[in-house]
């Protein structure tokens, strides 16, 4: 067929497939007149369409429920067995039933012998199987998905071939797709953003391996039952070269001169790997301007098509439109969509600035990346829906966000007095009820980066922006400051103060109460007393208290420099309560990572954060370090909480008091719902925080909630790549869903961290154990007890490795020093460790847990 008479066939084709059924026959009519050969040509493409379904829709979906009666039904009705397989094993799959088919696919549910668990066998049928580019579209699926374990990616666990027919084995879903909701019932703005962040965290992930989908559209995403979303068919994914590196090359092509539609539904679009001059992949009305103009395609593609399902979704009609294709592609090209404000006026201003950039024409106008675009509609989430924590109602009041002053003095050691200084205002701040704050961790993520301050105001979710400078050259001390709004960039206020070192804590005070006269706050309930807590009049005891303060937020090594420098602190002022309270808490975190046995200094913590309580009651950080020593080292559960309720009651935006209460003190008892609230309270009041994100992704763990778990804990490395907490998160999430290839291979990216921390090592021994590799368990715990016996090693992580490598005697051996000492690994992780299954088989090891009141 030529060119051109192909071009009016596929033309005519798509334009046919969007109208009803019954709407097809007199729409032909009119635009084949007399051609009676170009409508059967048309009518075939119909026909052929219509018969073969969708297999995403029609295979992995299984079922859908009929709402007016909450009966099921199959949804291919009475299907037959075309292939013979139900009651046969393919493999080391039991083929149960079929449950859908067509044209490019054939399902059936099975059982994997092997794991006991229900899978989707994905078959080509013998008519198709002989076509190479059917065969090149499966083994693509494949590989796409299965280099993507994401909880909102459709899983890829096996392809294969039985009798000449190759197949996939997929996660077997219930649910619908998009699709089917959008024709249903109208969805929710919340719900529909749910769905729509989901997918583009899924996107995100494809995109940091090099992979672009290019054929998003609602057929292609799936709800489960219980609301998540699953990216489905990456049959027409594109490769980049860094996925390439990793993935077979498949060099069949289908353009648009040969004889197939640009559909990209799974039966009749175009199956390529490597995009060729002139090639077109996608469905059109879901398609990019440079996917139509056979432009060069990046992750920026499938922004836009995102853009128009957002689009869809939020409106039931689609952004661009025509009545045949050619005017379908020039609208996709050349029309702006209507407002949805004006389609639903009761939606949101800022969900129609979303789509204003994911929909722009040029790529280079889009968001520059699908996170960008997930935090956009995160921040939209929390200004709409209820129950949020502050985040959700920060844009209704005064708000700012204070960066990290800027240190100008030549000794780098500087830097730490003027992050100090950053710390003090922002906590002066916080003390002043009726302004909306951003936690200290989220704006320090700015430090050191030239970001545009509309996109600091947007992601922090603030009005105004405190900037500043801090040069000290001896006892002299210059503070520069001013106050910016982040929607045009106006100086609302600026000061500089040249003052002695001994006017600090003044000149802190007197810089926040600047600020709230500003932004016309009361400071009614603060008004006779200072807002900076100067804590101590010693000068030099202050900065070692500020450089201990700086050294314990980055753990790690940093954790016995930053003890040293309280002791000092406390040396120079014995009655410092807020250095004793760290002194506490530094104890508590080297005995909490392991760095010392815990038995050589549980007192020293204890009696720290008693002698802060006894110096000022009044300090919250001391009742949190003593909630965790009573936690961590007494296992006395009750005072535990009742020491972490006081320091949430005394600082409600402590995000380490909220964070330790959720998971040391509230999972223990099995609380996991309120585990869950604290934590995604923590994570509202400080969005950008890692730590506040593996800890919510933690909460999740120990509810058994991994789909959740997995989503949240990779977002907190993405918020800080240097968390050590957050990958061992991530391994745990994966390891107990079954994931345990991916599993291992975080668990390997965080032994690659410095210090090789056998806390990693103990996890890759049981991830090894529990995936039927004993060799490899046996090596690891063997490395882990060469090391034991050169430094101390945490008991408890040596009873799991010794577990793991079969060594029952050895693994109750460790477990019983563990209780001996109290290994705050036992006390946090005890319960819930993947593959303390095999410490719980002895029953002296749940005779530990009863007597330490874990139940």
């Amino acid at each position: 067929m030529e060119s051109e008479r192909w071009h009016r066939v596929e033309q005519l084709y798509h334009t046919a497939l969007e109208l009803a059924e019954g709407e097809r026959t007199a729409f032909l009519g009119r635009s084949c007149g007399n051609d009676d050969e170009l409508r059967r040509e048309v009518e075939s493409l119909l026909a052929h369409d219509k018969r073969i379904g969708d297999f995403l829709e029609i295979g992995l979906l299984r079922k859908k429920v009929n709402t007016l009666t909450g009966q099921e039904m199959l949804s291919d009705g009475t299907a037959s067995d075309n292939l013979g397989l139900v009651g046969k094993r393919v493999s080391h799959y039991r083929v149960l039933e079929k449950i859908g088919g067509g044209g490019m696919g054939i399902v059936y549910k099975a059982e994997d012998t092997r794991l006991g668990r229900s899978v989707a066998l994905k078959f080509l049928p013998d008519e198709v199987a002989r076509n190479s580019r059917a065969l090149a579209s499966l083994r693509r699926e494949a590989q796409a998905a299965s280099a993507l374990n994401h909880p909102n990616i459709c899983t890829i666990y096996d392809i294969g071939e039985d009798e000449g027919r190759a197949f996939i084995a997929m996660e077997f879903l219930d649910g619908t797709t998009l699709k089917h909701l959008i024709l249903e019932r109208p969805i929710g703005l919340e719900r529909l953003l749910n769905i729509v962040i989901e997918v583009a965290d899924a996107l995100s992930t494809a995109h940091c391996k090099g992979i672009v989908h290019r054929d998003i559209k609602p057929t292609n995403i799936f709800v489960t039952e219980l609301g998540h979303a699953k990216v489905l068919d990456f049959g027409l994914a594109k490769f980049t070269d860094r996925a390439a590196a990793d993935t077979e090359r498949i060099t069949a092509t289908l353009t648009l001169t040969q004889p197939s539609p640009v559909s990209g539904e799974m039966g009749s679009g175009p199956l390529t790997t490597q995009t060729q001059p002139g090639a077109v992949m996608g469905t059109l009305p879901y398609m990019s301007p440079e996917q139509l103009q056979s432009r060069r395609v990046d992750h920026r593609s499938d922004i836009f098509s995102l853009g128009v399902l957002l689009y869809e979704m939020t409106t039931a009609v689609r952004p661009f439109r025509g009545e045949t294709a050619v005017e379908l592609l020039a609208a996709i090209l050349h029309d702006s969509p209507k407002p949805v404000t004006e389609l639903r006026p009761e939606l949101p201003a800022a969900l129609e600035k979303i789509l204003d950039r994911c929909l722009a024409k040029e790529a280079d106008q889009r968001y520059t990346s699908m996170m960008e675009v997930r935090e956009g509609l995160n921040r939209l989430r929390h200004r709409i829906a209820p129950g949020l924590g502050n985040a959700a109602t920060a844009g209704a009041g005064p708000s700012v966000a204070v960066m990290p002053f800027a240190s100008m003095s030549a000794d780098p050691e500087n830097e730490f007095f003027a992050d100090g200084v950053t710390e003090e205002i922002i906590n002066a701040l916080a003390r002043i009820e009726d302004l909306h704050v951003a936690a200290r961790t989220s704006a320090f993520s700015f430090k050191g980066k030239h970001v545009d301050l509309r996109i600091i105001g947007e992601r922090l979710n603030v009005a105004t922006v405190l900037e500043g400078s801090v040069r000290r050259a001896g006892d002299r001390l210059r503070i520069t400051a001013q106050l910016v709004n982040v929607a045009d960039g106006y100086h609302l206020w600026s000061e500089r103060y040249d003052r002695e070192m001994h006017d600090i804590f003044a000149v802190q005070d007197e810089i926040a109460r600047s600020i709230a006269s500003r932004l016309k706050v009361s400071l009614e309930n603060v008004k006779e007393r200072s807002l900076v807590r100067a804590g101590t009049q010693n000068l030099e005891a202050y900065q070692f208290y500020l450089k201990g303060r700086a050294l314990l937020y980055r753990r790690g090594a940093g954790l016995p420099r930053a003890l040293e420098c309280f002791h000092l602190a406390v040396a120079l002022d014995p009655e410092y309560a807020l250095a004793w309270a760290d002194v506490a808490d530094a104890y508590n975190m080297l005995a909490f990572y392991g760095v010392i046995r815990p038995d050589a200094i549980r007192a020293k913590a204890k009696d720290a954060a008693t002698r802060a309580i006894t110096l000022d009651p009044s300090v919250a950080e001391a009742h949190n370090a003593l909630a965790a020593a009573y936690i961590l080292n007494d296992w006395d559960w009750s005072r535990g909480e009742h020491e972490f309720l006081r320091a949430l009651e005394l600082n409600p935006r402590s995000i380490l008091a909220r964070s330790r209460y959720a998971l040391w003190s509230l999972t223990a008892g099995g609380r996991f719902d309120e585990s869950i609230a604290q934590a995604e309270e923590s994570a509202d009041l400080d969005p950008l925080s890692g730590y506040a994100a593996t800890i919510l992704a933690f909460a999740y763990y120990t509810a058994g909630k991994l789909t959740e778990a997995i989503q949240t804990a990779r977002h907190a490395m993405e918020l800080d790549p240097d968390s050590f907490l957050a990958p061992l998160g991530l391994a745990f999430s994966l390891h107990s869903q079954g994931q345990c290839e991916e599993a291992i291979a975080v668990t390997q990216a965080g032994l690659a961290m410095p210090g090789r921390h056998p806390m990693f090592m103990a996890e890759l021994a049981v991830t090894y154990a529990d995936w039927g590799k004993p060799s490899d368990a046996k090596s690891v715990h063997a490395e882990l007890s060469a090391r034991a016996a050169r430094e101390y090693v945490s008991p408890f992580l040596l009873a799991l490795s010794a577990a793991a490598a079969g060594e029952i005697g050895d693994s109750m051996r460790f477990a019983h020093l563990a209780f001996e000492i109290r290994d705050p690994q036992l006390s946090v992780f005890g319960k819930y460790w993947p593959g303390t299954e095999r410490l719980r088989e002895d029953p002296s090891f749940n005779k530990i847990l009863e007597s330490m009141g874990l139940k």
